[in-house]
This record gives structure tokens, C-alpha cells and sequence, in this order.
């Protein structure tokens, strides 16, 4: 018994379509392995260069705003915030500034204790207490004798010279003729700045109460100069010097 087989069809009348079909093919594999990774890489390039020409019209507009100020006046608004609120912490002139104070006043300086806290980025941020921010600060611990005006006059300038300080409490032992008192003490220091110039930084104008809380920290004296400053020296000395 015969079995039907069936006849494959015949190609050759698609021969002259089978070259133009593989070159389309081909095309297209190129397209998809060459071509498209191509293209997302000149996207990217498109979409940074938007970003950059973004930042550079930001950083125009800055320009333009901060050659609307005197540079001498922000220099020395800038040097006179931070001899009031020194940047980070500095134990030594701190001491050096009671110490000089005391001096003015024909008072000495006893037990003197200057908590410095830990060393941390986290202890030397600015602090927020329900709706009030507050700085980061030193707790100071001394004790002062002499005559009474002359220290009622200490008392009165420590909180008006610079670096910022605040009298928390203060107690008075009267011992024969001479009056002494203990004091502790908060001084106040900024923060070391975690972001600067960033273009997308908007610059924020002075509002009027930190144009009120500048006029009253800008008559705030040092009571040193720097030439008063306590020298501090490193390394061994030399034990053959004569």
C-alpha cells in the first residue's frame, strides 16, 4: 500500500526576495546591538548637558545677586560673626579671653574647668528645642575673688565680649575682706558647615531679625588682642639649649 507524501512547497520563486530580507534582518540586528546603545549613551550626554547648563544659569543668577553687595561689608560682617561665635570649639582662647577679663579687673582666676565635650560631628550640631534652634556650646567652671564692684563689673562684661558667653549661675562666699564667687559658664561656637556652594543652593537674603541680632553682636569687643593669645608648643624640647 502506497503512503502519500507530502511535497515541500517551492522556494524559488522567493529566491529574489531572500537577499533583500536577509539585509533587512541584519540591519536590524545592528540597529538593536550597535545603534540603540549609542543612542542611550547620547541621551545621557543630552540630559547632563541640560543639567549643566541648568546649574551655570543658577550660578548667573548668583552672581548677579551677590555683585549687588559690598564686599567689604560682608568680609567684615563674616570676620565679626565668627570672633563672637568661633568656628568649632577652642578651649584655649576661651581661657585666654577669662584670663585677660580678670585682669582688667584686679581679679584672680581659680579652678578653672573648661568641659569640652565629646569629640564628635554629632555633639557640634545645631541643636533644635521645640520651636527654637540653639548652637553648640562649652560648659565653663571657675572661680573669681577680689572686691565686690570689681566683680560685678566682670560679671557685666563677660556676657559682652567676644567669644559669645552666658552666665548660667553664680554664687557668692565672702571670706574677710575679699569676695569670692564661682561661675559656670556656656560659650557658644558654630558648626563646621556640611554643604558649600552648591549651585542649587538658593541664596537666602538677611532677614530683620538677623539684621537686629548683627547690629548687637557688632559692638561686642575682644578682651585680647591675638598677640595675648597663650603660647603653645609642640614637640620635645631641646635639652642642650644654654
Amino acid at each position: 500500500m502506497a503512503i502519500g507524501v507530502n511535497k515541500l512547497p517551492d522556494l524559488s520563486k522567493f529566491r529574489e526576495f531572500l537577499f533583500p530580507l536577509i539585509v533587512v534582518v541584519l540591519i536590524i540586528l545592528s540597529g538593536v546591538l550597535v545603534v540603540k546603545p549609542k543612542l542611550g549613551e547620547i541621551l545621557k550626554a543630552r540630559g547632563e548637558l541640560g543639567k549643566q547648563k541648568d546649574e551655570l544659569a543658577q550660578l548667573s543668577q548668583k552672581i548677579a545677586i551677590l555683585q549687588g553687595y559690598d564686599r567689604s561689608e560682608l568680609e567684615a560682617r563674616a570676620n565679626q560673626v565668627v570672633k563672637v561665635l568661633p568656628v568649632d570649639k577652642n578651649g584655649p582662647l576661651i581661657f585666654a579671653s577669662l584670663r585677660s577679663l580678670a585682669n582688667e579687673n584686679d581679679l584672680e582666676i581659680s579652678g578653672l574647668d573648661v568641659q569640652i565635650g565629646e569629640i564628635s560631628t554629632g555633639s557640634g550640631k545645631i541643636q533644635t528645642k521645640g520651636n527654637k534652634e540653639t548652637f553648640p556650646s562649652l560648659t565653663i567652671s571657675l572661680s573669681v575673688s577680689g572686691d565686690r564692684g570689681d566683680l560685678y563689673k566682670f560679671f557685666k562684661s563677660v556676657e559682652s565680649i567676644s567669644p559669645l558667653m552666658r552666665i548660667k549661675q553664680i554664687s557668692l562666699d565672702q571670706e574677710e575682706d575679699v569676695l569670692e564667687s564661682k561661675l559656670e559658664l556656656e560659650t557658644y561656637y558654630l558648626a563646621s558647615p556640611e554643604f558649600i556652594g552648591k549651585a542649587d543652593r538658593t541664596i537666602i537674603p538677611t532677614s530683620p531679625e538677623e539684621e537686629e541680632v548683627y547690629q548687637e553682636i557688632k559692638g561686642y569687643q575682644a578682651a585680647l588682642s591675638q598677640t595675648s593669645l597663650p603660647m603653645m608648643t609642640s614637640g620635645k624640647e631641646n635639652p642642650f639649649t644654654y
